[in-house]
């Protein structure tokens, strides 16, 4: 039987499995940060970011909080198919995450996020229900993303669920600092046996850009951020590749932000339409996978 996590990231990537800030994971050692932010150091900033436990604050900080509140961001995703060498342009994903920060005050922090992301057309920018599949030639029903409220809990060294280690590849860092400019790393990939019994992979690599004057004050939980992303991901379950070979890597862009306002207004648009109680009523709201 395919696991949550494995069907959670087979129907729609990492954009869904990871998020903004929920893949929360265990830090680089600090012989493989390399000593990279001594030029910060050296200009009297009182900050870590060279152990485990300094990268994961900073990390905390930057793709959440680490105060008792509530953390939203957007992001969007151009996701293609490589059959071969041939690439082939598919559809672009567009969503937006809720996530609910609590400091245990042990150095772990437990988080409930509830997200949604909709699939659109890559020329037009509009949610799709339907599209053609370029390698079967079939119309495929589209399932978009209604996730949560999923709890987990973080620390430095990895990420549990119900108490139970979640088996994912975590890393983060190294750091880079250039002028008042970090760029933080976030590495995560997963294996795991598909409902065909083949071995299904995916590979995610963020990047989270933040000021270093604002880690650098240690008022600061909720450090404004914006990210990257690289992924790369099997075939989902709705597109019915069967045993084709075949890759799906994504690249796109994301921000938290302070409240809905501040997301981008087709992204709103998208969700007044599909899901207007994740606006009006997030708290309650309930979406229909569990990780």
């Amino acid at each position: 039987m395919t696991s949550p996590i494995a069907r959670r990231a087979l129907n729609f990537g990492v954009a869904g499995l990871g998020g903004f800030a929920t893949g929360l994971m265990a830090a680089r050692s600090p012989s493989e940060s390399g000593g990279i932010i001594s030029s910060a150091q050296a200009a009297g900033h009182e900050l870590d970011l060279t152990t485990d436990e300094g990268l994961f604050h900073a990390f905390i900080r930057i793709a959440g909080s680490t105060g008792n509140e509530v953390v939203m961001a957007w992001h969007e995703i151009y996701r293609y198919g490589i059959v071969g060498k041939d690439v082939t342009p598919l559809h672009t994903s567009r969503g937006a995450l809720i996530v609910e920060h609590t400091n245990n005050g042990d150095g772990s922090f437990t988080m409930t996020r509830r997200e949604v992301a909709y699939h659109c057309d890559i020329e037009t920018g509009k949610v799709i229900d339907k599209l053609k599949n370029p390698y079967t030639g079939a119309m495929d029903d589209v399932e978009h993303l209604r996730s949560g409220p999923v709890t987990t809990v973080h620390t430095a060294h990895g990420m549990s669920q119900n108490g139970q280690e979640l088996p994912i590849d975590h890393k983060v860092g190294p750091a880079r600092v250039v002028g008042d400019d970090v760029v933080l790393n976030h590495d995560l990939s997963a294996k795991f046996p598909g409902p065909n019994g083949k071995l299904l992979v995916f590979y995610d690599y963020i990047q989270y850009h933040a000021k270093l004057s604002h880690l650098a004050d240690p008022d600061m939980q909720n450090i404004p951020a914006t990210y990257a992303i690289q992924d790369y991901i099997d075939w989902r379950a709705w597109q019915d590749m069967g045993d084709r070979d075949g890759l799906m890597p994504g690249r796109g862009f994301g921000q938290k932000v302070a409240g809905f306002d501040d997301m981008p207004d087709d992204t709103l648009a998208a969700i007044k339409e599909r899901e207007p109680e994740f606006l009006t009523d997030w708290q309650s709201w309930e979406g229909n996978t569990l990780i």
